[in-house]
């Protein structure tokens, strides 16, 4: 019976502990970016979204599993994902592009693929340049490279949207002339929306998006070698091209817009 305040102390010592320990597992952030990260369905059809797929999710849980980790990535809004990759430790966040913008605020851990950011105008718009579209409705996704770009060039009629599916609508109801986004992105949204992508036109690329795994600043080196070692030995071995395989032959579901619970943002 002696024995018994020791043993509970350590008991307790120990449950004290589990937090902490938890906390040390790299906590992962993602946003509805199909096709490189999203849910099925999303959070803008049901209230209960499904479980997250896209290469680049694939790609990062594939990681995870390496690196002895659960795994387990939350959706958010994009905007408040890379608030708290920015300002919180130990924050992991896909699938960021790289920017000039953004370059001081995280650490660019592994390179996960790379897209083209592209420019893309309605039947009859002229988009060989920016310029020709800077005074012109022009659609973006909210708190993206793409937004900080067209802001910083002075552009006066941006429509930032949380979701690039709202852009590929706009764009169909010439609502707005113009698009910039990853070219991926925009044609998985235009699917998304049943527009029709034979009558957009694809116009000037504005620079290359290379999509990463980044994290909080201040993630221990260590640690960071640990992702960048499971993801070499994913393209030594083969997995990541066999991802890509898988979500190149991935089908589009489009979603009527009465399904959707969210709605655009406002215009501004």
């Amino acid at each position: 019976m002696r024995r018994l305040p020791l043993l509970l102390l350590l008991a307790a010592t120990l449950l004290a502990a589990l937090p902490a320990r938890a906390q040390r597992e790299l906590r992962l952030l993602a946003a509805e970016l199909p096709p490189y990260t999203y849910q099925v369905p999303s959070g803008s059809v049901s209230e209960q979204p499904g479980p997250g797929r896209g290469i680049v999710h694939d790609a990062v849980v594939e990681m995870a599993r390496r690196v002895g980790h659960s795994g387990r990535i939350e959706y958010m809004p994009w905007f408040r994902a890379q608030e708290i990759a920015r300002t919180e430790p130990n924050v992991g966040i896909l699938a960021l592009t790289r920017s000039p913008e953004r370059e001081d605020h995280y650490l660019w851990m592994v390179k996960v693929l790379s897209d083209d950011l592209v420019l893309v105008g309605a039947a009859g718009v002229d988009v060989a340049d920016l310029s020709r579209v800077k005074d012109r409705p022009a659609g973006v996704l909210l708190s993206s490279g793409a937004e900080a770009l067209v802001r910083g060039l002075g552009f006066t009629k941006v429509s930032p949207q949380r979701e690039e599916w709202m852009n590929a609508r706009r764009l169909k109801d010439r609502r707005i002339d113009a698009w910039l986004a990853p070219r991926a992105m925009v044609v998985h949204a235009v699917r998304e929306v049943r527009g029709n992508l034979d009558v957009l036109q694809f116009g000037q690329v504005v620079r290359v998006s290379d999509l990463y795994l980044a994290a909080s600043r201040n993630l221990p080196e260590a640690e960071a070698r640990r992702w960048q070692a499971a993801f070499a030995a994913m393209q030594a071995d083969g997995t990541m091209a066999a991802i890509r395989r898988r979500h190149e032959q991935a089908r589009v579901d489009p979603v009527e817009d009465e399904k959707r619970r969210i709605v655009e943002e406002p215009f501004n």
